[in-house]
């Protein structure tokens, strides 16, 4: 009963697919329903019915089919009743959530204004810092430019020293690498007096340290591993290589007697 009930329900408020389940249903069940719910049927004449009752049944099936039939009705509008109580509920729930939904919207909106305003604020202090940090990341790029050219300059002009200090020690190679090094900058601008003055100190210090080398590659108490290193470094320094091999040959003579 329940189940025709629901079907009776959504053939009222016709929804879809309730008239499909009835036809998809197997034919037996069809002739069930057909024949314990004859005012179920599409197309039911109540006249006809009616007739065919009073002509077949007795006075007390006519009542019993009047009772139940007023008992199908009640039960129909028990369920209508409920249908639409259920429904109002819900539409009365919408509505309330609606109205909560708004008003939480409503009351956001002072709450969004500040925040636009803050993204705004955000967005002007990020600016200023980014011009500000701009401004200073060019003044400390200038120099650190300035600083590198700076140190480059007092190691130009500390060569000279560091020439004689090499000279002090004998380390020659370590001063033809600092001359090598600087030399070609110094005579590329020689035309700036400050430059020139450096460059003719180091000229000096190079002719001492050429010296020293020239009258160490002759000593018979060099070493063959200091003579070649000697020979190597005059050759660095632009000697001609054939006085640079006679000074050579010199000194490794004196050596073996």
């Amino acid at each position: 009963r329940r189940r025709r009930v629901g079907s009776m329900l959504s053939a009222f408020y016709g929804i879809e697919g309730a008239q499909g389940a009835c036809s998809s249903s197997s034919p037996v069940a069809a002739a069930a329903i057909a024949a314990a719910a004859p005012l179920d049927r599409q197309g039911f004449d109540a006249q006809q019915h009616f007739d065919g009752l009073v002509a077949t049944g007795t006075v007390a099936d006519v009542l019993k089919s009047a009772n139940a039939v007023n008992a199908q009705v009640k039960d129909l509008d028990g369920d209508m009743n409920m249908v639409i109580y259920e429904n109002y509920n819900k539409f009365i729930r919408a509505t309330e959530v609606t109205t909560l939904v708004k008003t939480s919207v409503s009351e956001l909106e002072p709450d969004m204004a500040k925040l636009e305003t803050s993204f705004v604020q955000i967005a002007e202090h990020q600016r200023k810092v980014e011009e500000g940090v701009y401004g200073r990341a060019r003044e400390i790029e200038l120099l650190l430019k300035r600083q590198r050219v700076c140190k480059k300059l007092q190691v130009l002009f500390a060569l000279p020293t560091t020439l004689q200090r090499c000279l002090d020690r004998g380390a020659y190679g370590q001063a033809c690498e600092a001359y090598s090094t600087c030399v070609k900058f110094l005579r590329q601008y020689k035309q700036v007096n400050t430059f020139r003055a450096v460059l003719e100190d180091v000229e000096l210090q190079m002719g001492r340290i050429r010296s020293a080398l020239d009258s160490r590659l002759c000593s018979s108490e060099l070493s063959s591993k200091d003579a070649v290193n000697s020979s190597l470094t005059l050759l660095d320094l632009g000697d001609e290589p054939a006085r640079i091999l006679r000074d050579f040959l010199i000194g490794r003579t004196a050596a073996q007697r």
